[in-house]
């Protein structure tokens, strides 16, 4: 079992399409709970606006990322070599998300320490305040 622990901060109004930024949480999230183990905890964290931009934290305990895997993970259909042939997947996911996040304008990062997990912070431009 997983549980979720969210931090609700005040809202901010992103700029963007929605469903595309839909697209990118869910296939974090998702990627948090397959490379979870059972019991695992995710967490997802969002701060509250600042300077223009509002940044989404996405944060697993799962089994984390090699260090000489972490420069190509945004590289569409690589897997990191500790997973690979263990757990399905197409390494399309974190390239998608890469480059959805880059047309609206931010960035992404991410920072995984094996068998401890991974965070994965996507940071986009709030709208402009009407």
């Amino acid at each position: 079992q997983l549980e979720l622990e969210l931090d609700a901060n005040p809202r901010a109004e992103l700029k963007g399409d929605p469903v595309r930024l839909q697209q990118i949480i869910g296939n974090l999230i998702s990627n948090a709970i397959k490379y979870s183990p059972e019991g695992g905890t995710i967490g997802i964290r969002l701060d509250p606006p600042d300077g223009g931009w509002v940044d989404l934290h996405i944060s697993d305990q799962g089994v984390g990322i090699p260090e000489e895997d972490l420069p190509r993970v945004f590289e569409r259909f690589y897997r990191a070599s500790n997973v690979v042939g263990r757990i399905a997947g197409t390494g399309l996911g974190l390239a998608g998300v890469r480059q959805i996040v880059e047309q609206h304008g931010g960035t992404v990062t991410l920072r995984s320490v094996p068998s401890e997990g991974t965070t994965v912070t996507i940071r986009l431009p709030v709208a402009p305040q009407q």
